[in-house]
């Protein structure tokens, strides 16, 4: 084989991931940078990523560290993008799924350009929720009509 079969091309990955919210607060950063410290050390190279959000879980998970279960309804989300070789993808797949702290995580491919974020989500949330709330105090605030002697509202 010839080493430009060797190299193959890097391509550009997401990794997910659930953060136990036991962790202090002031702790979940040194949790992300033993993350990014796993691509760093199969030469990944960090695109983007998002702060972890603490959000209320869909349902209930489960993680047993040691002889301690944990059973938990929230957890730290977050997620970095980044850039390697596909045959470095199951050692950092393997690499998070040892991480005590870590609930759950997904790997998968993904584009360069960053589309989404949790950040901006949560935003575009409470603006919505702000502008119902806004239209249904004007709604109470209108005079009623009448209409041929009777109320509507």
């Amino acid at each position: 084989m010839s080493t430009t079969e060797d190299h193959k091309e890097r391509q550009v990955y997401e990794l997910g991931y659930l953060i136990l919210p036991s962790i202090a607060e002031e702790n979940v950063s040194d949790v992300v940078n033993a993350i990014k410290g796993i691509i760093s050390k199969v030469g990944g190279t960090e695109i983007a990523s998002e702060d972890p959000i603490k959000f209320e879980l869909a349902y209930t998970m489960s993680k047993t560290v040691s002889a301690r279960k944990y059973v938990v309804d929230e957890a730290y989300l977050g997620w970095v993008k980044f850039e390697c070789e596909p045959n470095c993808v199951p050692e950092v797949n393997n690499a998070v799924k040892g991480l005590d702290e870590v609930l759950r995580h997904l790997l998968v491919k993904a584009p360069r350009e960053t589309t989404f974020t949790f950040a901006a989500a949560l935003k575009a949330r409470e603006d919505k929720e702000r502008e119902r709330l806004e239209a249904a105090r004007a709604a109470e605030e209108a005079p009623a009509e009448k209409v041929q002697g009777k109320v509507i509202e």
